[in-house]
């Protein structure tokens, strides 16, 4: 390849993640707060940072980490075209959920970036790989789809997923604490080296590596269902 049709290819990739992963991209990251709002209304979380340190558990020790593998696992087994590796993924994928509504913001996020992802891109190949994880769809395993499809590197595929992962939250946490627009940017850069170390040990990693440990981000999931005011829908 020479450097010209390299540049092209790397322009072309780049447009993707930054549309898909974009907060206008309609899937509605917005209407999630992947447990945080119940942290807050319970005073679990009460400041920047103890919203940093929730961020962080979740990025390394919980779905962050496990939808960075997911994708990492994913994106293989569609480039060795092993079908059946991805629709064993797309079970464990869904299986890993740690309560209802992480559950269902995985799913919904997932159906609605395939959706907009086959309407914009018109690949076969995409589409038959949804149908492949249709009954058990997830919002990585969307993504892992989309970009081994479009050619896009898996380090920055990951890297992205893991930067909009940690945008979404912050973001809530613009609507539900006295956080502002500066702190909440300054919040997000902090992240920059974390989000770059943690998806290169992820590439690294296998579906064995699964694993969760944010008890307590599980346990906020679990009683915002019955959260008696809300916002998010998780």
């Amino acid at each position: 390849m020479n450097k010209e049709n390299k540049n092209d290819t790397i322009n072309k990739s780049l447009f993707y993640l930054l549309t898909w992963f974009s907060p206008s991209y309609p899937i509605g990251s917005y209407a999630y707060s992947h447990g945080l709002e119940y942290a807050v209304e319970s005073k679990v979380i009460k400041n920047l940072s103890d919203l940093s340190s929730w961020i962080r558990d979740f990025l390394y020790f919980g779905s962050g980490y496990n939808d960075g593998i997911l994708i990492s696992s994913g994106y293989n087994a569609v480039i060795n075209n092993d079908i059946n590796e991805l629709e064993n993924i797309s079970l464990v994928s869904k299986a890993y959920k740690s309560s209802k509504e992480i559950a269902l913001e995985s799913n919904q996020q997932g159906i609605s970036f395939a959706h907009a992802v086959s309407s914009s891109l018109s690949s076969n190949k995409f589409d038959d790989l949804i149908k492949i994880i249709n009954k058990n769809i997830t919002f990585p395993l969307v993504v892992a789809c989309a970009g081994a499809t479009c050619d896009i590197s898996k380090i920055d595929l990951i890297s992205a997923y893991l930067h909009a992962f940690v945008s979404n939250i912050i973001s809530s946490a613009l609507r539900l604490m006295s956080i502002g627009q500066t702190e909440s940017q300054i919040l997000l850069l902090k992240f920059k080296k974390e989000v770059e170390l943690l998806t290169n040990k992820i590439v690294l990693k296998t579906m064995d590596d699964l694993g969760s440990s944010v008890l307590i981000g599980e346990w906020s999931s679990a009683n915002h269902e019955k959260q008696y005011s809300r916002l998010f829908r998780s």
